[in-house]
């Protein structure tokens, strides 16, 4: 602990330095710095405005810093961005966003991002969406707390707007090619070339990049029908066209399409936890999961005998035209996306073969079309901008989870024996139904059963948008910003479930009735009869009905009715007084509000919210499936000084801020399946932020921040749902208090028109619970990662060679916890990268 700590003050010193050498400081204020922090701009307001100008808690990462720290896509983002956090879970897409402590969990693509992703000026819909090589970029910008009023639905927590370098009109090429080892062996070959074809009217920019590296983890197969050995690993390739028509001095029209295919295995999850039912597992395959006490998840060693294939294709379109008006500019935005992926997975996580998924029957596709038009300009001392949004997402998920052979006698082992299953179905069938077939062992849930032909679920949505964002410079240095949005959104939401091959569980529903409805009279009499001849507690049978009829294996699904549909309409808006004081003095204090849609659990659930699902009422036809979710909404305040010293060399800026969320929309897995959870006394976020940027000299720079957030659930009375119930007041999920991130680079001429490079950068976070429904066995202590860069190379940039670690001191950490599917008391993590090191080769013009 104490290293960590020391790791963490380390940081803290480096981040927090420029506040504590004032006499160093003073010498520097009588020198003439050559960069100064007025050259930062940001487009935060879809303006192009100075950094210091723009009355938001926006950090902007430029190209150089982003190259020397390693960014790839937004995941490598957290090692700088300080309240910024970003996991991957069990499969590619699921990958989440939080800032200051809030984010959605991604599993589910019914639910959408509470932070946004924007590329180029046009939306991602979800945070897997946005997941891949981001190729070369020229800015990073985070923007903290709700930004509904430029941007939208779902940037109820903050936005990740990433900005990609344009085509030029002069000739230029940009080569790269990385070797790394350590954790896993691999290469990045990347490359781009970019020049005029019609001088003056016509440029582009190509680039092409391809990476290949071999899996963190080593896996156990135990036969199979898995054949490969290790597991988050990574082989894509990306390509990236750019072609800019300048239009004159008036205008400019831009086409991009781009491309990208990852086929990749991921992802494992080692045990941190193995609870009772790891004996039974054992005993039916030997060493599929570690014993209690002989856990050791950093090993990077996993079980899986099924496969765990992940093939995305990402690719699309967009056009941007701005023109100059007389009066006003116009900028029109419009984009066209397909994603895709094909899934499998290990979906109990040992080297049993008890519950997977087939990568042939399970995908997920979505297709995304947007369309934005604003119209902005200057009147006076009033600065104005009024637009409209329009989006339509078509979405496809197919799922199918299948049993293995070891389900039927695994779940048999939990009660006693591994025939079980077939003795009670065959008890029960014997007993109450007439004519009833006894079931041979095996057949009670034979291997390939399940909802083995998948089920399909759709969603269409469209959203409409009506936007003004407006400031007015009130005096001549006070100004006031205020916008308002009207956003219109309607989903449809269809699902096809495929009946099940269980016939263990279609004897149980016989029996008890389809719904399954352990309450009533006529099954409480049932149940009491069969306990009292087969000396099985009543409560130990419903467990085990329970299992045996886990979602995946029950008929009802198939005869419910699941076509519904959704609108809803709100408003969210901004009002903020800005003050200038001098020259390097700007406070200001904001009240926005954010939202986040409403929508549809797609998915297979019992378990809506704190309610168990009425199968009966739905089959009687007096209620619907309870799969829609409630609007997540929140009011926030912010005050925040941002000041420049020393010749504008040095940026300090401090934010407080609270956030209320009316609601919070939570998905949460209990170990059988996912639930959303509506919250509706909603949570808070408070605390504070520090920000820091000092370019001393031409060769130096220091960057970093510090920011503390209470992110707590609001209280709430009980439900009688210990899943629930155990949120009330509680700290949110992958939500630590304090983080704190730094960044020092120097570069220094070493003759012969050459120079070296130093990069440090790391980053501290304090303890957090990583699981949804913040299980004790699911914390993480607080932890630090260090990142660092050598290098030598020319004075003007035309060729590089480095040499770079990541995760330096190999921390072990995980990202994620949860339960082990179908496993009560046992608990999986999904883990962060162990110490990878490499070398890169740049050249450029």
């Amino acid at each position: 602990m104490n290293i960590r700590v020391t790791r963490a003050a380390l940081l803290a010193a480096a981040s927090s330095a420029v506040l504590m050498a004032p006499s160093a400081f003073a010498q520097e204020e009588e020198q003439t710095a050559g960069r100064t922090i007025d050259t930062i701009v940001v487009t935060a307001q879809k303006r192009e405005q100075g950094i210091q100008d723009v009355p938001i808690a926006v950090t902007a990462f430029t190209a150089e810093l982003l190259q020397n720290s390693g960014v790839r896509d937004i995941k490598d983002l957290t090692v700088l961005a300080p309240g910024l956090n970003v996991t991957s879970t069990s499969n590619e897409y699921s990958t989440t966003a939080r800032i200051r402590g809030v984010g959605t969990v991604g599993d589910n693509p019914g639910l959408e991002s509470s932070v946004g992703i924007v590329i180029d000026g046009v939306p991602r819909a979800r945070n897997g969406v946005s997941f891949g090589d981001l190729g070369e970029i020229e800015r990073i910008e985070v923007l903290r707390g709700p930004q509904g009023t430029l941007f939208g639905a779902n940037t109820s927590a903050g936005l990740i707007n990433i900005v990609t370098a344009d085509p030029e009109f002069e000739y230029g090429y940009n080569l790269e090619a990385g070797y790394l080892t350590g954790g896993a062996d691999g290469y990045r070959l990347a490359g781009s070339v970019t020049g005029p074809i019609v001088d003056d009217f016509l440029a582009v920019r190509l680039y092409a990049a391809r990476g290949n590296r071999d899996g963190f983890l080593d896996v156990q197969t135990f036969g199979g029908p898995r054949t490969n050995a290790e597991d988050n690993d990574q082989d894509f390739v990306t390509i990236r066209g750019q072609a800019l028509f300048n239009l004159g001095t008036r205008g400019e029209f831009q086409l991009t399409a781009d491309v990208t295919n990852r086929d990749e295995n991921c992802c494992g999850a080692p045990s941190i936890v193995s609870g009772p039912t790891s004996l039974a597992l054992n005993a039916l395959v030997p060493g599929s999961r570690p014993t209690p006490g002989n856990e050791a998840p950093f090993s990077r060693v996993v079980q899986a005998n099924r496969d765990t294939t992940q093939d995305v294709t990402d690719g699309g379109f967009q056009a941007e035209f701005t023109y100059d008006f007389d009066n006003f500019e116009l900028v029109a935005v419009g984009s066209v996306r397909d994603y895709s992926l094909i899934t499998g997975q290990d979906t109990d996580f040992t080297g049993a073969d008890v519950v997977y998924r087939d990568p042939t029957r399970n995908s997920f596709d979505f297709g995304n079309a947007t369309a934005e038009l604003r119209l902005q300009g200057t009147a006076g001392n009033f600065d104005w901008m009024v637009g409209g949004f329009y989006s339509q997402e078509d979405l496809t998920r197919r799922d199918a989870i299948q049993y293995g052979v070891h389900f039927e006698p695994y779940l048999g082992l939990l009660g006693g024996s591994p025939t079980l299953v077939t003795t009670l179905a065959n008890g029960l069938g014997l007993t109450f139904i007439p004519g009833y077939t006894p079931l041979a062992v095996g057949q009670g849930a034979p291997a390939g059963g399940g909802n083995n032909l998948g089920d399909t679920y759709e969603q269409e949505a469209s959203t409409f948008a009506l936007f003004t964002h407006n400031t007015w410079a009130v005096g001549e240095n006070t100004d006031l910003t205020f916008g308002v949005r009207w956003t219109d959104t309607t989903k449809d939401a269809r699902a096809d479930f495929s009946p099940s091959n269980v016939p263990a569980c279609d004897v149980w529903e016989t029996v008890f009735g389809e719904a399954l409805d352990f309450t009533t009279a006529q099954n409480q009499a049932i149940l009491a009869g069969f306990s009292q001849a087969t000396q099985i507690p009543v409560a130990s049978l419903l467990q085990f009905g329970t299992f045996t009829c886990l979602p995946g294996a029950r008929d009802v699904y198939s005869n419910i009715n699941f076509d519904q549909s959704r609108s809803e309409s709100e408003l969210t808006g901004i009002l903020s007084l800005s003050h200038r004081f001098n020259d390097d003095f700007l406070m200001y204090g904001t009240y926005s509000r954010g939202y986040k849609a409403g929508g549809f659990n797609l998915d297979r659930f019992e378990q809506a919210g704190a309610q168990r699902v009425d199968f009966q009422s739905i089959l009687n036809g007096n209620a619907v499936y309870p799969a829609q979710f409630e609007p997540e909404l929140v009011d926030s305040f912010e005050l925040g000084f941002k000041t420049e010293a020393f010749n504008d060399t040095l940026l300090a800026n401090l934010y407080l801020f609270y956030s209320d969320f009316e609601t919070f929309q939570l998905n949460t897995f209990n170990g059988i399946a996912f639930f959303v959870t509506s919250l509706n006394e909603g949570a808070t976020t408070r605390g504070a932020e520090l920000e820091l940027l000092w370019l001393p000299t031409d060769n130096l720079t220091l960057q970093g921040g510090m920011t503390y957030a209470d992110a707590q659930y609001n209280d709430f009375a009980a439900t009688g749902t210990p899943d629930v119930d155990r949120l009330s007041g509680a700290t949110m999920s992958l939500a630590p208090e304090w983080y704190t991130s730094g960044a020092i680079t120097y570069r220094a001429p070493m003759g012969g028109n050459m120079e070296w490079l130093a990069h440090l950068d790391g980053r501290y976070v304090s303890e957090q619970n990583t699981g949804s429904d913040l299980d004790p066995e699911k914390i993480q202590e607080g932890y630090t990662l260090l990142n660092a860069r050598l290098g030598i190379g020319a004075q003007d940039e035309s060729w590089a060679l480095e040499l770079w670690a990541r995760n330096l001191t190999d921390e072990d950490y995980i990202q994620v916890g949860f339960d082990g599917p179908f496993q009560p008391g046992s608990f999986n993590a999904f883990l962060g990268a162990p110490r990878t090191w490499g070398v890169t080769l740049r050249a450029r013009r």
